[in-house]
């Protein structure tokens, strides 16, 4: 089944495709987005402007094209802050069903909280945290433990609010100007104690500004990966960046590629909010997500599509959206679990092979090594970045260890420290996996003294012993520990009748 979201926003409308799977997973295959800022002008008028409707309309007009070439089962249509607060939102969506055929569903600042605190939420796993969604209109706050949400703020904080508001001059800021739109942020920002923040707490966010202010960090920094999601920006990199842009005006902003026109005149309102927010909650640093209101949506929707027909969508609702992570391989997290458990491997290398492994071993087992290291580094993971970047050494260097030593080489500077020693253990378990997955094993591990001992059990007719020699050998080496197997091969039940005839 392929299902489009669509977000009709205050400066953007986007459109993202997905095939969705059977066990209702899915992956996007399409990402459209233009800025149409539809909320241009309603702060100082109350009511939509008839260039932002036109611009909208248009574009909405090539997104229904779009889906119908691609037979597009379903679409889901949203809309957020500006439709909600102008006087003629009831009537855009008439126009916009009239000449579109598409319905749209207007979601309330607390809602839209919790969609993209759910869409964030699933493409992390971080239990723990503040999330925000800093958009052209409102910024929207979530506050959730073990995945709970416990309080949701609707701030009317938006970077294209603001910049109109404030930024009159060209959208440029005068000194005046600057010092009230500072104000008006400080006095509606909450404080720790109201969002109960802890020293646990992650802050998370979404939103094109904070993507934005990303890719020039990582050109500032000649960073390796170009990659936004699950990268982290530091307080002071966001705070210095902020003052080089103010300085610059957004025409002078235009020109620099990693933020481009688009984001030009907001950038400077949008980096002052998340500045501000960061240094009244006490957050070091920001963890970015791509994944936000649009994954919420199409989330919830596969999970009781009656009951979000029905809308009324709350924090109750979210937890249950977000999925447990039962693994469809549990014999390998078995192992991976025993592993860890006996200290052959830390809790942080568990975590990258019971997150990041299961995901990829189908294209580790079928993909050539240069090609596998490049489409697990373009996924968006749930791993940070030197994570990400150790899984997909590691497995590199399972099949090809001199292509393995290159890509090590060159992403270095987001591999520090103990990385390689880590990368050759991670390197060792992985051939482990391959053999219990080729061969349908079982395996039991346990340890007396500096041994180790892997009792396998597989109904293969043709075991791969010298390979399992080789793997026992790396990971002696890469552990120091004395690896010994012992192999029992069991016929499966389908053979039996057969094997007892003969």
């Amino acid at each position: 089944m392929k299902v489009s979201v669509i977000d009709v926003g205050y400066n953007s409308l986007k459109m993202v495709s997905s095939h969705v799977m059977p066990d209702d997973s899915f992956r996007a295959y399409d990402e459209r987005g233009e800025l149409t800022e539809l909320g241009e002008g309603l702060t100082r008028t109350g009511f939509l402007g008839e260039r932002g409707i036109e611009r909208t309309l248009r574009l909405l007009k090539v997104f229904t094209d779009l889906n119908k070439l691609s037979h597009v089962d379903k679409v889901l249509a949203v809309a957020t802050s500006p439709v909600r607060e102008a006087k003629n939102g009831v009537g855009f969506l008439r126009k916009v069903e009239t000449e579109t055929g598409l319905k749209f569903r207007v979601l309330t600042g607390r809602e839209e909280a919790l969609f993209s605190y759910l869409g964030a939420a699933r493409a992390t796993r971080l239990q723990n945290v503040l999330f925000f969604d800093l958009g052209g209109g409102s910024l929207e706050l979530a506050r959730a433990k073990r995945f709970r949400v416990k309080k949701t703020l609707s701030l009317p904080l938006g970077a294209l609010k603001l910049t109109e508001l404030y930024g009159r001059n060209h959208r440029r800021f005068t000194k005046k100007e600057y010092d009230r739109m500072k104000r008006m942020i400080a006095r509606l920002l909450p404080t720790r104690n109201e969002l109960d923040l802890d020293g646990e707490t992650v802050l998370l966010g979404v939103g094109g500004t904070l993507r934005a202010l990303a890719r020039y960090d990582q050109r500032e920094k000649d960073y390796p990966l170009n990659k936004a999601h699950n990268y982290t920006l530091r307080r002071k990199a966001i705070s210095s960046a902020h003052k080089r842009l103010r300085r610059l005006g957004a025409r002078k902003i235009a020109d620099i590629e990693a933020i481009g026109k688009d984001r030009a005149e907001t950038i400077t309102a949008g980096s002052l909010i998340i500045s501000m927010l960061m240094n009244r909650l006490g957050f070091e640093e920001v963890r970015v997500s791509t994944h936000g209101l649009r994954d919420g949506i199409l989330a919830e929707f596969l999970r009781d599509p009656v009951s979000y027909r029905r809308g009324g969508f709350d924090e109750s609702d979210a937890e249950k959206s977000i999925a447990v992570n039962h693994s469809r391989r549990p014999e390998t997290a078995e192992l991976i679990r025993s592993l860890a458990t006996h200290r052959v491997i830390s809790l942080e290398e568990s975590s990258i092979l019971q997150e990041g492994l299961e995901e990829v071993i189908d294209l580790y087992m079928t993909t050539r090594p240069e090609s596998l290291f490049y489409l697990i580094i373009c996924e968006d993971s749930f791993l940070n970045h030197r994570q990400q970047l150790s899984l997909a050494v590691a497995l590199v260097r399972a099949k090809a260890p001199k292509l393995a030593n290159w890509f090590y080489s060159r992403y270095k500077m987001v591999l520090p420290g103990k990385s390689e020693e880590s990368i050759d253990l991670l390197a060792a378990v992985i051939q482990f996996v391959e053999i219990m997955e080729l061969t349908h094993a079982k395996v039991k591990l346990r340890s007396s003294g500096s041994a180790l001992h892997f009792d396998i059990t597989s109904p293969a007719k043709r075991f791969p012993r010298r390979y399992l020699a080789r793997a026992a050998r790396e990971l002696q080496t890469a552990t120091g520990r004395n690896v010994k197997t012992m192999i029992h091969l069991v016929p499966s039940r389908a053979e039996l009748p057969r094997i007892a005839s003969n």
